[in-house]
Parts: C-alpha cells; structure tokens; sequence
C-alpha cells in the first residue's frame, strides 16, 4: 500500500479553497460592476444618439457638444461626477446644445454627418475623426452651427468651460478666435478668474482706455460747433441677463472689455461723437437733427425699449449694437455682432474715412486688415 502524505493533501486541499475564494471575489466584483455601469448617473444633462441629435438639429440648428471618453478614463468619470453635474451648468447646455457621450473605442457602427463609421478593432473611426487621431480622454468636441469641428482636449470645471460653451453657444467662431475670447470673458470677471489671469503670463487683452461718451444734447452742442460722423451704442442692462433672449453674454464682453480697448477709446474718441444709451431708458430723447425738439422718443413702459430704440432697432434687437451716422447725420449703417478690438478698429475706419462710399466692407476688410 503506497504511503498517503495526509499533510500535502490537507495543503493541496486549502489551497484549492483559497484559489476558489479569489475567482468567486472576482467574479462577484464583476456583477456587482455591470449593474453600476449600467445605471451610472449621467446627470442632469440631456444625453442624445447622434442619430437623435441630427434630427433634432433638422428642427432647429443648435451647435453640438460631445463628450468624447472611454470606460477607463478617470478623468472622464471625475468630469462627469462635477463639471457635468452642475445644475445651473446643465441649464444652460441642454438650452443651447445638443448633447451626444461617445464612448471612443465604442465597436458599435455609427451613422453621422452622412456617412457610416465603424471601429478599426480599438478605436470608433468616428472618434479618430472627430479628434484628428489625437486620441486624448476626456475631449469636448464642439461642432457650430455649421457643423465645424472643434476638439477641446482635457478636464474642466465650471469655471474654465463656461466661457467656451458661450463662445460656442452664442456662435462666435466666425467673429473672434477662442483663446482671444477666453482671456476677454475671464477680463471681464476678475474676482472669479482672479488665480487664472495670475496665471497668465502674457496677454493683449488691453482695458486701459476710455471712451468719452456724450449724452444726445451734449453731442448735439458739440454737432454745432464742428460736425463729426455719430457713433451710438446701445446696450442692454446685465439685470435683463437670463429674461430677454438678446441680452447676450458676448454683449457684455463687448462692453466690459472690447470699449475699454485703448487704441478703439482713443479711434472713437478723436473721429466721432459717441453717444451711449441703454436700450430701455425712460429718458427723452432728441434725434440731433430735430433742433426744434418736436419729435420726442420716450420710454414705452417699465422695462420695454424706448421709443428710440425701436425706430434705430426696428424690432431687431441684437446686441451689441453700434449705430454710424454721417456728417451730416444720415443713417450710413450698423453692426450687431461681437468682434475683436482690431476687427472693430477697422469697422470705425471704414466709417469715419467715408471708405463705404467707393468700396463694400468685404473690400475694405480684404485690403486693410492684418
């Protein structure tokens, strides 16, 4: 009879036990991980299907923001739990955009901007597409209104995202570049963007100009003792920011950061009267022209435009807005759109050199701007 060594097999035997103990933990990691997979709190944020997207977007045309990620990204899943999660954040993307997560090396087949896109056997063809092969997690990719596509790679919170979804949401893209945008936007609020403009070790971001605005009698005084082209900014009030759908936030960058451009004050300064008035003013106003003071423009009611305000307006009402008169007071044209000081430094020339009377902006544009 063969000699039984009862310790190895009581060895053997535990062993077995411990080794089945680590595949059962295992296993139960991973059922207990499926189910909270599945049910991951996506917050307050209208996730869409591209193809849910596209056909809302045939409806109404809102840019897109998608969220770019992957199952293993921490970074992804920090963002989702704070940036996202922000209630008032939230309010203001389901407002503005349609919304899309996209699981980067997704196998799924996707149908998108026309065309059928599938996986390589790591990554979705779309994703490559979408970040121009730079694979990095999480991105933001942000197409306009046209469709142009805009990765923005790397974590944010509230604060350093806010001024790209206005940027996006308020369709500047053809306006100003972003990067000029964020440093005005985080200008415009220092207390909040006080340890990020620390940061900053260069910018040409220049508020240190002032223009010096006139009210309608004092321009009309000074009409009469030498004639000048008429600059009028209307602006609309930052407490009507969130009730009106004009009161923009690029609005009040214009005119917390883009009027205090020292090179545009001292421009409008030496080549116009500048006249500024709140859109809803419960002022009188005198139109220059009107000497004899017997069309009076007044206030149609608490909160409403004044009288004034419609008849430059005429029920369009955009902001910023900037009005050109001539000489000899002749209405010569307007703007209503956020741009860059340069670019509206050369708006003010096309006016005040009379350009517009030979040549159309695009010329002008063309033909001047650096």
């Amino acid at each position: 009879m063969p000699f039984i060594n009862v310790k190895n097999i009581k060895f053997a035997f535990l062993k077995l036990l411990y080794d089945m103990k680590k595949i059962l933990t295992a296993l139960f990691a991973v059922l207990l991980w499926l189910p909270m997979k599945a049910q991951e709190d996506l917050g307050p944020i209208k996730w869409l299907t591209f193809e849910e997207a596209e056909k809302l977007d045939s409806a109404e045309n809102r840019p897109f923001l998608i969220d770019v990620y992957t199952d293993w990204c921490g970074w992804c899943k920090r963002m989702m739990a704070t940036t996202f999660h922000n209630v008032q954040l939230a309010s203001y993307i389901n407002q503005n955009f349609y919304c899309i997560r996209f699981d980067a090396e997704t196998q799924d087949t996707i149908k998108f901007l026309g065309q059928t896109w599938t996986s390589d056997g790591h990554n979705s063809r779309l994703a490559r597409h979408l970040l121009g092969d730079r694979m990095s997690y999480p991105t933001i990719v942000y197409m306009d209104k046209q469709k142009h596509i805009a990765p923005v790679p790397g974590y944010m919170d509230v604060k350093s995202i806010e001024p790209i979804l206005v940027y996006f949401a308020e369709d500047l893209t053809g306006n100003v570049a972003l990067e000029e945008f964020k440093d005005m936007y985080m200008f415009n609020y220092p207390t909040i963007y006080r340890d990020d403009l620390a940061r900053l070790k260069e910018t040409k971001v220049d508020t240190l100009g002032k223009i010096n605005w006139k009210t309608f009698d004092e321009a009309a005084k000074l009409y009469k003792e030498k004639q000048k082209p008429i600059l009028i900014d209307i602006y609309i009030d930052s407490k009507y920011r969130g009730y009106v759908p004009y009161c923009t936030m690029n609005s009040l960058i214009h005119e917390g950061v883009v009027l205090k451009n020292k090179k545009l004050c001292d421009y409008i300064n030496e080549n116009f009267y500048p006249i500024r008035f709140e859109a809803t003013t419960n002022d009188t106003i005198y139109w220059l022209a009107d000497t004899l003071r017997q069309h009076p423009h007044v206030s149609l009611g608490k909160n409403m435009p004044n009288h004034f305000t419609h008849a430059l307006m005429n029920n369009d009402f955009k902001f910023p807005a900037m009005f050109f008169f001539d000489k000899n007071l002749g209405y010569i044209g307007k703007t209503d759109m956020f741009f860059s000081p340069d670019l509206w430094l050369l708006i003010l020339k096309f006016y005040a050199t009379e350009a517009y009377k030979t040549q159309n902006f695009e010329t002008f544009y063309r033909n001047n701007y650096k």
